[in-house]
């Protein structure tokens, strides 16, 4: 659904709010790097044609992966042990940021709320993998400006 109504948003977004950059949330079911960097290349061709700055897309899954890691962090405060939660399937990122396997948006924000207020996005970044891509993509997109 994401990919059929990625050039309508576009549009919608060029035309309406003269966005220059798009954040672009997918939920791919594979986690194979190979299958991401596939699609993240077809949707920056796809905006290329519309003279679009950037496209940063970051998997859902990695999402509740990061809000593990903050988790972790808050939950042991000096530890400096390199934990790799990314490896963990995502039901076991929801159980452990959630308490639940699946919950609604009501149970979720407040918690998503207080993990991510006064992050530590260097810390979070030697951490994850994915986190650090993202963060890579952000920093690149902001020297352009």
């Amino acid at each position: 659904m994401v990919d059929d109504l990625f050039d309508e948003a576009c549009a919608v977004g060029l035309s309406q709010y003269r966005q220059q950059c798009f954040f672009v949330g997918r939920d791919l079911d594979d986690h194979s790097p190979v299958a991401f960097q596939q699609k993240q290349e077809e949707m920056r061709q796809r905006l290329e044609k519309r003279d679009i700055g950037a496209v940063l897309l970051l998997p859902v899954q990695c999402i509740e992966h990061w809000l593990w890691y903050l988790k972790w962090h808050r939950d042991n405060p000096g530890q400096n042990k390199n934990i790799n939660l990314e490896t963990q399937p995502r039901p076991e990122a929801k159980q452990a940021v959630y308490d639940a396997r699946k919950c609604s948006t009501k149970h979720s924000n407040p918690i998503v709320e207080q993990l991510a207020a006064g992050m530590d996005i260097a810390w979070l970044a030697s951490r994850s993998a994915s986190f650090l891509a993202f963060h890579t993509q952000v920093q690149q997109y902001l020297a352009t400006l």
